[in-house]
């Protein structure tokens, strides 16, 4: 019996010491919370699976770093892929083609997910990666302005936050020294001591930009990757919008004095601006400056022109070949770890933060998933109408679909920074930067 005993503890010794443990490298960006629970993440899921660890990288300036990486053929396992260059990237056959992987294991943490955020290369029939997080562009107010002038809070409902109510809003919260509006008599442009609303990246960003140019019927490029759309009627219509919103009602603060402040939710707090046209990540500023500094502020859709409709942004996770390369066990404990780090779950506190919004249908649909993020500590009581209800009009960016998107969004910033900086000719900055764009014109990654 003893001996049988000791065969069978053999054997058992002998299975688990041969059972490797398959170590993946995880590389990420982030600040000090996200660092934190994605690190988290990484320790819970090696507790669940002992034969595997993954080894979180928390690297700064990702892409430089990233970048090196990849050029070394020692790319991380999994990885944050840089928007603008993440397609690219697939196109060069550094990325694992993810739909092989879904086609043999259709989770629904992946299939689930908003369909604006999936990274589709090879005429659409392969996938690059799944975003990580979704942030939407909205418009973040200081209620206690709001409420000093008797200017009625922005509406909640997308239909009816028109850019022409937007514009009449700003004007009624602008004042300047003496507290007279634009538009009344002896109004002083020069010395305004409260702005109406302030554009998140003064009209050169793209994230709040495209959104606005969409709504008009503008773009920068046509959706279908074909054609310049910068010297479109609609496009230069929305810019002068946005424009004359700034420097002919002067109701909006100007990018050069808005650079003035750390951030745009600063100038809100200070009373300096009534309005911010940002992204979703803005909220957990916004939260820590209620908490500390008693901010009042709420939320509401992005403006718009024509069409109601926002921007939706969102980091993807990719598999690197060269680090997997092609050991099918490796691969396998790499898709493990890609779907349990893509359940909203794991990183549910960065989301109740107001960093990141969730990536799945249902925590927008369903009320037993709304109840696990939506936080009374961070977000105001108008975030359900004005942001949950808001996915339906959210519209992928360009990094997610066009080629030589790096390259196209970079010229995008320098010309229109010759606009909403140095003031010049709208039409003959969007028909130069056109003619800049037209040879890096080739179609969309996705079709």
């Amino acid at each position: 019996m003893k001996l049988r005993l000791g065969i069978v503890i053999f054997l058992t010794l002998a299975i688990l010491a041969s059972a490797k443990t398959i170590e993946l490298k995880f590389a990420f960006w982030g600040d000090e919370l996200e660092a934190r629970v994605v690190t988290q993440a990484c320790e819970k899921f090696n507790k669940l699976h002992p034969n595997i660890k993954v080894v979180p990288m928390h690297i700064p300036q990702y892409l430089e770093k990233l970048s090196a990486m990849i050029a070394s053929g020692e790319p991380p396992h999994l990885a944050y892929l840089v928007e603008s260059r993440a397609l690219s990237w697939a196109a060069q056959g550094i990325l694992v083609d993810l739909n092989e992987l879904l086609q043999k294991d259709a989770d629904p943490v992946i299939v689930n997910k908003l369909p604006q955020l999936y990274w589709k290369f090879d005429t659409g029939k392969k996938l690059a990666g799944v975003s990580f997080a979704a942030e939407f562009m909205i418009t973040y107010y200081n209620k206690d302005l709001f409420d000093k002038a008797k200017v009625p809070y922005p509406p909640t409902k997308p239909e009816e936050w028109t850019w022409d109510k937007f514009v009449e809003t700003a004007r009624k919260l602008t004042f300047d020294n003496k507290g007279r509006r634009p538009g009344e008599p002896g109004f002083d442009s020069k010395n305004i001591v409260q702005y109406g609303a302030a554009i998140g990246g003064g009209g050169t960003s793209p994230w709040v930009l495209y959104p606005l140019l969409w709504s008009n019927g503008g773009d920068i490029v046509s959706e279908d990757g074909k054609q310049v759309m910068l010297d479109s009627p609609a496009t230069v219509e929305a810019i002068q919008k946005i424009y004359n919103l700034i420097y002919k009602d002067f109701a909006a603060i100007a990018p050069a004095a808005a650079d003035a402040f750390p951030s745009l939710n600063v100038a809100l707090q200070t009373g300096q601006v009534a309005m911010v046209l940002d992204g979703q990540w803005a909220m957990q500023e916004a939260a820590q400056i209620a908490k500390e500094e008693g901010l009042r502020f709420g939320v509401a859709p992005l403006p718009y022109m024509k069409v109601p409709v926002t921007g939706v942004e969102g980091t993807p996770i990719g598999i690197f070949k060269d680090a997997v390369k092609n050991d099918p066990e490796v691969l396998q404990a790499a898709w493990e770890f890609y779907k349990f780090i893509q359940n909203p779950d794991q990183v549910v506190e960065v989301i109740r933060s107001g960093l990141w919004q969730p990536t799945i249908l249902d925590w927008y649909t369903k009320e037993e998933y709304i109840s696990k993020w939506l936080n009374p500590e961070v977000h105001p009581k108008e975030y359900r109408d004005a942001v949950v209800n808001y996915y339906k009009y959210a519209k992928p960016y360009p990094n997610a679909y066009l080629k030589n998107v790096a390259e196209i969004n970079t010229i995008v910033v320098q010309e229109m920074s010759r606009i909403f900086y140095g003031q010049e000719d709208i039409t003959k900055v969007c028909k130069e930067a056109a003619a800049k764009i037209q040879p890096l014109v080739a179609g969309r990654y996705d079709k």
